[in-house]
């Protein structure tokens, strides 16, 4: 029953965000990305994880860039047939396509790191602060054996009153829209 569930409002959600225009998307992700850079987290933070996004996601380019030029390391998922990992990106332009069509560190070897603020990807949040991804689980499988503090973020209408969940579903410190900043 939870599985249908999620099945239903990923579809609608995905839906809706690929409507949106490159416009719409621009303004959202860069509201979003003023909200994160001046987040306290953000600023103690030496090492951000980031996602690299694919799709109609919030973009996240223009914040990699503002947090390279403070000179801060970013990492962004590295994943394999079973696991994720945040590994250290260098630059935006020695990307290249990875599993599930999703970029990340074009290096053979990219290091390994834990970073202590992760910026998370969603098809959906919830007011009780659970994400529904695409399915695969590997962000909640990461989360679970972390310690970072979790910003999620999204587009406001991604935002609803309850999400079905599981018990293996990891939530969020935090979630940042356009419109709003929720705390867990």
């Amino acid at each position: 029953m939870v599985q249908h569930l999620k099945a239903n409002l990923r579809k609608r959600m995905l839906a809706q965000r690929d409507s949106l225009s490159k416009e719409e998307l621009t303004l959202v992700s860069n509201a979003i990305g003023e909200k994160l850079i001046n987040h306290p987290r953000f600023k103690e933070a030496q090492c951000i994880g980031f996602y690299l996004p694919k799709g109609n996601e919030v973009d996240t380019t223009g914040m990699i860039s503002r947090t390279f030029s403070l000179n801060k390391e970013v990492a962004v998922p590295v994943t394999t047939d079973h696991a994720m990992s945040f590994c250290r990106l260098h630059s935006l332009e020695k990307v290249r396509k990875g599993k599930f069509g999703i970029c990340e560190p074009e290096t053979l070897n990219p290091e390994p790191v834990e970073p202590p603020l992760v910026i998370v990807p969603g098809v959906a949040f919830g007011l009780c602060m659970h994400r529904l991804g695409y399915g695969r689980g590997y962000y909640d499988k990461y989360l679970a054996k972390s310690f970072a503090y979790r910003i999620g973020v999204c587009f406001d209408f991604q935002l609803v009153e309850k999400l079905p969940s599981h018990e293996n579903d990891q939530r969020m410190d935090e979630i940042i829209t356009e419109k709003r900043a929720i705390l867990l």
